[in-house]
């Protein structure tokens, strides 16, 4: 759940979960340890493969409509803001999150004195620029679980963790990218998309440190990038998915032929649109990372990054075409899709050397099995 600071119901959830924490803490002395709490704004990710391997995991939402979903669902989900929370938080032995922790954040070295384990496993290879201030949380956890040897690099000398709390073990959520264990066919139907045609996502990254930064790269307006977008798509018996970040919100977008939209706080399983996906244009997310292992087309909008702290991976990381302008973005689409050989001329040695940095042999579908046994190993008494 993302927290809006002018919303006094927010607020008023905040001190509720506050509440259970504490009573969860004082009820640990009576309970017997066994639930993994997994916590982060949505059950997807590098928490949702955890979710399924894990049959003591139980994700906690502050967002009660979510968490009514998830159950409907049949998953194991617990609103944090009632009882059953501070029953959940009383018998958890581990805490995995993807993100920060909201009101439980301030009972944290009191749990871990009672023996909670903490780990994390960030939702993302990034782009963009942190610095130790923005994991100060995560430097009080056990451990943290990071995709390769350059991620681990990343961690020690840019956000200050001690090497031995940074463990590699890949991610979870790229298991998935590698093993393909869904058809092409099923997805598309599980997703509402045509059963055929090239699928297009367009996944922009969010404003970030720039204010009033725009979806639309080159100052296009939204009616004429998505109307340019969905001429080219009608002409290719394409479909483009727009997928907005969370942080985006459910900004209201017109209707285009073959034009859908995916926001990311309405379809969480980011991995699954990724498998569908034919090309992806993106501009500074991390979620170029993820297509990286699928092995297709990527083309890169060569807009302004919106960091205010700089990078964590440069520029030198876009591993295919550099887009300077809509007509540009137009004429390498139609590359991709009409003459693939043509982009990987270009583009495969920089696409083989970036995924070979980024993943090292880390990606290989087996990330989910060493995430439980750094747990199990971890938790064991």
């Amino acid at each position: 759940m993302k927290i809006n600071k002018s919303n006094p119901t927010h607020w008023l959830q905040l001190v509720a979960y506050a509440s259970q924490a504490t009573l969860g803490f004082l009820l640990r002395p009576l309970s017997k340890k066994s639930a993994v709490v997994l916590y982060g704004h949505k059950l997807n990710g590098n928490l949702l493969p955890l979710y399924r391997a894990c049959t003591d995991a139980v994700f906690l939402s502050m967002d009660r409509q979510y968490c009514r979903t998830l159950k409907a669902q049949g998953i194991r989900a617990q609103w944090a803001c009632s009882i059953g929370a501070a029953a959940l938080l009383a018998r958890s032995r581990a805490i995995i999150s993807d993100h920060g922790l909201h009101s439980l954040e301030v009972l944290l070295p009191s749990y871990q004195r009672a023996g909670l384990k903490c780990f994390d496993v960030w939702h993302g290879i990034p782009f963009k620029g942190f610095d130790t201030e923005d994991f100060r949380l995560q430097h009080t956890y056990d451990e943290v679980w990071v995709a390769s040897p350059l991620h681990k690099k990343l961690y020690v000398e840019r956000y200050g963790f001690p090497a031995e709390k940074v463990v590699i073990t890949g991610y979870a959520r790229t298991d998935v990218l590698v093993t393909a264990p869904a058809s092409n066919a099923k997805l598309r139907r599980q997703l509402g998309l045509p059963a055929d045609g090239p699928v297009i996502l367009f996944a922009p990254t969010w404003a970030q440190d720039t204010r009033g930064r725009s979806l639309y790269p080159f100052s296009h307006s939204e009616q004429e990038f998505l109307s340019t977008l969905s001429t080219f798509a009608q002409e290719h018996r394409a479909t483009v998915v727009i997928r907005t970040h969370l942080n985006s919100g459910n900004e209201q977008i017109n209707e285009y032929p073959n034009i859908v939209r995916m926001p990311s706080s309405q379809w969480p399983d980011t991995e699954s649109i990724l498998q569908v996906s034919d090309i992806l244009v993106c501009d500074w997310s991390s979620i170029a990372f993820d297509y990286l292992l699928l092995d297709r087309p990527t083309l890169f909008l060569d807009v302004p990054a919106p960091f205010r702290k700089g990078f964590s991976l440069g520029p030198e990381y876009r591993f295919g075409a550099l887009i300077c302008s809509l007509k540009t973005l137009i004429q390498e689409l139609e590359r991709a899709i009409e003459q693939p050989d043509e982009y990987w001329c270009s583009h495969a040695e920089k696409h083989r050397a970036v995924r070979s940095e980024i993943y090292s042999d880390w990606a290989d579908g087996d990330a989910t099995r060493r995430y439980l046994e750094r747990l199990d190993s971890s938790t064991s008494v």
